[in-house]
Formats: C-alpha cells, structure tokens, sequence
C-alpha cells in the first residue's frame, strides 16, 4: 500500500531499501523442528506434488508458486512438484470446493485464498482443516494469526482506499475523506467495483450503518464513470480510468510493474483493515505440502518476495514488515481501523443481504 497524504511510504522504503543494501535480501530462516511439522514434512515428502489454482494477482500467480516451490525445498527440504493454473474469484472458488467435498471429489486446489466473506459461513462446516499453525511455526504464527483454530490463516493485509492513475489524475491525492469523492470535479472519473467492494464494512451499524452508507452511495452514483472489476489494474495503468474508490486493496501501486505509473490515497474516515486468508480444504490431495507453501508464505522471506513483491503489501500483524510500520504510522496520525476479521464478519450478520441493495442503485446508472 502506497498511503497517499501521509507520506510515510517513502521512508519505510527507504529504510527497507537501506537494510536491503547492508543485509542483502531477505532469506528463508530456520523454523524450530518440532514433531508435529517432521510429520508434515514427511507427507509432503511422500505426496511430493501442490496443486494451486486462484486468481493471477493472488500469492502472485504463477511466479508465486515457483518462487514458493524453491522457498519449501530450501527451508524445509522438499522438493515438490507444483501445478499452477488460474481459477476463479473467491466466491466461487469456495462454493468449488464445497461442491467437490460433497461429491467426494477432490479440491480444485490444495491450498485456497479468501476473505472473511468467503471463510466465515464455512467455519462450521469443515470445509478447511484445522492445521496447528502455531505449533508449526512459534514464535511466528500467532493465535490471533491462525484464526478460527487454524481453518483461516492470515497471509495479506489490505486498505481499500482510491486508487489512481496519477499521470492521467494527480488530483485524488487531495482526497482524504469520503465526502471528497463527490467533488464536481470527479464526475465520470470514478469507477468502482460491479460487486462494490470496500463498502460492505460501512454498511455494519458500528461503522456506518445503512441508511448513511446508502445516501452516500446515492450521492456519488451520478459521479461514478463505469464498473470494473478488481483485476482491472492495467486499464487504471494505461489512463482508460482514472481512478477505483474504493480500490480492492489498493497495493498495486507498490510493485514495481506499477511504481511510478498508480498510486493510493486512503480515505481516513473510512479505514478498513481487510484480511486474505489461506485454507487448506478438508478434501484436499496433497495437503501437507498446502500447509508447508504457507508456511514459507508466512516466513520473513516468504512475505516479502511473494507478497510484497508480487502483491504490493504484506501482513501487517507481523511486527517486521512494512505494512506493519505503515499502519502504525497512520494509526499515529489519529486514523482508525475496522479489522475485517472472520469474528467481525461473523458477529455483523446481514451485511451482503444490504450489499445487494446498494449494488442494484449503482447499476441503474
């Protein structure tokens, strides 16, 4: 994430540039061998394959997986065989494997990344095992890390904010508040997401509540220039739209494909701190192999080589990266979170049934 406004990237990068010039790049570090992850390494030995299928901009597609393959093989001795093909978005992907469970197929992929959204409705109905984690990396992985006794397990952290082409707009980065999006002159320059992405959290009682989220929403749909999808970036990239609020994580702007091209103003009476998690289906083929991939995801190398490489940010629960330093600098300045975790979602029922409403107002435009 690039935070616009607060200008506090720049010096987080250039810390992180400095250690990189002195230390060299992150490497893979040793976790404590424990019983419990010798069993894990011997079933993935014995599997010897990982099968992973998800959006390309997720854990960094196919160049994710390979860089993972040969972070597994060096920290934990296997040398697995990995199959990468791009699958579907995260709804259907979970409603994927849960068909399969129920066909007793095996899953599409080992190893499934979601939100919230997608993680909670299942949590009761063992569709993703419930994997030690913190027993299989201490010191690292955390209770509140590995969520809903280990079906959820955090890997990425994102702040939805707008997302911008600042050659084509270098206006939004005036924009710090919500209310700033309905300026004259932003009309037809906004796009946002056909699914709406990042007003779901305003619609909780304790945020914003329906009636303000949906007057808002009234208020900037004459503003609003179309509808794109989250994996639209490159066509914010090449100028064809100037601006996504709210942007699905807003991270882009960090990888270097990006840089200097989009950048990121968060909006600092809408601050939403959004988890993606990892799950490995009870139904998976290789699954030992699933729980070690996210392992060296989880690692100091693993989040920044594939996250924050690939991806744009990492997971700021872990104190060393530099979303972690990020967030706290904006938390510093007065900005407030909500965190979207599964026990948030779980405890504001009602949420995508008030989603739907505002959705059919933006597509009457």
């Amino acid at each position: 994430m690039k935070f616009d406004r607060c200008r506090i990237f720049s010096a987080a990068a250039a810390a992180f540039v400095g250690t990189t010039v002195l230390f060299g790049p992150a490497r893979a570090e040793t976790i404590p061998m424990s019983p419990a992850l010798q069993k894990i390494i011997d079933g993935a030995k014995q599997e010897g394959k990982l099968t992973l299928s998800y959006a390309v901009n997720i854990l960094g597609g196919p160049e994710g997986a390979r860089i993972g393959k040969a972070g597994v093989k060096q920290m934990f001795g296997v040398d697995l065989d990995i199959t990468y093909f791009p699958g579907p978005s995260f709804a259907p992907m979970v409603a994927k494997i849960q068909t399969e469970k129920q066909a007793g197929q095996p899953a599409t992929t080992d190893l499934y990344n979601g939100t919230a959204v997608e993680f909670t409705p299942t949590l009761t109905r063992g569709v993703f095992m419930q994997v030690p984690w913190t027993e299989l990396y201490p010191g690292r992985i955390t209770p509140e890390i590995a969520e809903a006794n280990g079906q959820a397990l955090r890997i990425v952290t994102k702040v939805p904010g707008i997302l911008y082409n600042k050659k084509i707009e270098p206006q939004f980065a005036k924009a710090t508040v919500m209310n700033d999006l309905l300026k004259p002159e932003y009309k037809g320059k906004i796009y946002t997401t056909p699914y709406l992405a990042g007003f779901d959290v305003l619609l909780a009682k304790d945020v914003w509540g329906y009636e303000k989220t949906e007057a808002f929403l009234r208020q900037l749909a004459p503003n609003i220039g179309g509808l794109v999808a989250c994996a639209g970036i490159d066509r914010i990239a090449s100028g064809e739209i100037p601006g996504l609020a709210l942007s699905c994580s807003g991270s882009e702007a960090n990888i270097e494909h990006y840089r200097g091209v989009l950048d990121q103003a968060v909006l600092h009476d809408a601050g939403e701190r959004r988890y993606d998690y990892v799950g490995v289906p009870t139904n998976a083929a290789h699954p030992n192999a699933a729980i070690l991939f996210a392992l060296y995801a989880s690692s100091p190398e693993g989040q920044s080589k594939i996250l924050r490489d690939l991806f744009g940010t990492e997971l700021d629960t872990y104190p060393d990266t530099d979303t972690h330093k990020e967030i706290t600098a904006l938390q510093k300045e007065g900005m407030t979170f909500t965190s979207v975790t599964t026990d948030w979602w779980g405890s504001h029922p009602g949420i995508n049934e008030d989603l739907g409403k505002l959705i059919k107002i933006v597509l009457k435009q």
